[in-house]
Parts: structure tokens; C-alpha cells; sequence
């Protein structure tokens, strides 16, 4: 009996011994899960409104000098003047972030990606609502009406918004397709896209300037309501939908009116014409044709 026992204990251990062996052999050669990758935000924070954070387009307002900082592990950034951002290393999955300034403490979620995600936390007292974004802030679009390189702004002449002056800073960028250029390349009567943010003093700082594919010596027009007229330059101010642009006339310029054969003097202030002709470098079109309505 007492051999019987002794035996079993042996063939008990020698395969334990066995199966901690199997298992050690297992665990080793399981691979261990694929860590995740980390996420690159790039983001705005702006002053939101309400309840829920957010605000009518055109009237974000960027949050500058605030730390963003990834409440787990701790990476942080800060905004620059256009309350832009970018934050390196962070985690992925639901990630909970806290926006911190001397006047300010927010904190909210978002989920993040492998690789680069862009966003924009509106903040609200101690609320940050986060959304993903391409670009936050105003559209506009129009012609150019004057620049102040100095100052690094100019005035471009919106449909919706009216005449608003565009400032530019070390972040604003410009672009003619995919070539970069300065602001010196602006004139006025140039036709610009434009993104960017209301500041508290009603002007609105550029994060992007795109100069419309409008080439000197190709085919324009203009139609609109005659705003002044010049008769010792012969040439003409047209108040259109983008702005107002001067039209220039010449020996070979043909003037209609109402389907009959007219003159320059049959132009009169307010009345409706249409001018087709050559854009030239400063902005104004020299007509070949010119129809008075």
C-alpha cells in the first residue's frame, strides 16, 4: 500500500512537472500583443458659446498660451496666437485631455487614432467639446482692395461679411496652387480664398490664403452696378458679387446698349453693365466688349 501511494505521488509530480513545462514553453513562444500606436493631434482651441460649446461659423475666437495636456500620460502642448497645436506621442483609443490657462480649466474626451488626427475644442467654463475638424473658422472669398505689407494685413472684400481686414502672422499660410508665396504677391483686384479666425478687435487672423488661379493676360469679366466712372482714363468701377473692379476701356472697346450701338458716355452711374475682356496685373479687366443694360 505504502509503495502504491508513493508511487502515485511520483507519476502526480512528474506530470505537473510536465505540464508547467508545456505551459512555460507555451508562454514563451506566444507572441505578445501588438502594442497600439500612438496618435499626432493637431488641433484649434477657440472660446464656444452655449450649452454644448459650439458657435456660429465666423465667430470662432482662438485660445492662445493654453496647455493642452493628456490627463493619463501626461504629453502636453501649447496653442500658439492662432490657437493651433500639436501634440506628439499620445495614446490612442478614448482619450481624455485638459485645457489649462491662467483664466481657465477644461477637460474633455476624444477618440484618437493610429497617426494623425485633427480637432477642435471649443471651450465652456469647465467643459472642452471636441470635434473633429478639417479647418475651424470663417470662409471668406473675394478681391483684395488694398495691402498693408508693413503690418502684414490686407482687405478683402466679402459678399457675406462686407470689407474685412485679413491679418497674417508666422503660422498664416499662402499658397498660389501648391507653390508657396509671401504676401508681397498680393495686389489689389486679386481674388483670394481665405481661412480664417475672428479676433476681439473685429478683424480676422488667416490661417490660410489661397490666391485664386487667376492669370494676368487671360479671359475675364464683370457684372455688376456702375459704382464711379473716370472719363479722362476711361475706365469704370463695377460694384460685382466678389467686389469691386475697375474696368478699362480703349479704341477697340465695343459698347452695346440694350442690342444698339453705344459709346463710352452712354455708361452712367448705377446703371447694370457687363464687361468682358483681358485681366491685367493689377486686378482690372481692359474690355474688349462692354453691354449696357
Amino acid at each position: 500500500m505504502d509503495r502504491s501511494r508513493k508511487f502515485s505521488r511520483i507519476v502526480a509530480k512528474g506530470f505537473c512537472a510536465v505540464v508547467s513545462l508545456a505551459l512555460a514553453v507555451s508562454c514563451h513562444n506566444d507572441s505578445s500583443p501588438t502594442s497600439p500606436g500612438t496618435a499626432t493631434v493637431n488641433g484649434t482651441v477657440i472660446r464656444g458659446s452655449g450649452t454644448f460649446g459650439a458657435r456660429p461659423m465666423g465667430m470662432e475666437i482662438p485660445l492662445s498660451g493654453v496647455t493642452v495636456r493628456v490627463t493619463a500620460s501626461g504629453q502636453s502642448a501649447q496653442t500658439d496666437s492662432s490657437g493651433n497645436f500639436t501634440l506628439t506621442g499620445a495614446p490612442t483609443g478614448n482619450v481624455a485631455l485638459e485645457f489649462s490657462r491662467a483664466d481657465l480649466n477644461a477637460r474633455g474626451s476624444v477618440v484618437l487614432a493610429s497617426g494623425s488626427n485633427s480637432i477642435t475644442a471649443s471651450i465652456t467654463g469647465a467643459n472642452a467639446v471636441i470635434t473633429p475638424r478639417g479647418h475651424a473658422g470663417e470662409e471668406i472669398e473675394g478681391r483684395v482692395q488694398s495691402v498693408n505689407a508693413g503690418a502684414g494685413s490686407f482687405v478683402v472684400l466679402d459678399q457675406r461679411l462686407g470689407a474685412v481686414t485679413i491679418t497674417t502672422g508666422s503660422s498664416t499660410i499662402l499658397r498660389k496652387g501648391n507653390a508657396a508665396v509671401t504676401l508681397s504677391s498680393l495686389t489689389s483686384g486679386m481674388s483670394v480664398h481665405v481661412k480664417a479666425m475672428l479676433q476681439n478687435d473685429g478683424t480676422y487672423l488667416a490661417t490660410e490664403v489661397l490666391l485664386q488661379d487667376e492669370n494676368a493676360g487671360g479671359e475675364s469679366e464683370a457684372e455688376g452696378t456702375v459704382a464711379s466712372i473716370n472719363t479722362a482714363a476711361g475706365s469704370f468701377v463695377v460694384t460685382t458679387e466678389s467686389g469691386p473692379i475697375t474696368v478699362k476701356t480703349g479704341p477697340s472697346t465695343n459698347f452695346k446698349k440694350k442690342g444698339s450701338a453705344a459709346t463710352f458716355a452712354d455708361i452712367t452711374m448705377g446703371a447694370m453693365v457687363e464687361a468682358e475682356g483681358t485681366l491685367q496685373s493689377d486686378g482690372s479687366i481692359l474690355a474688349q466688349k462692354v453691354t449696357i443694360e
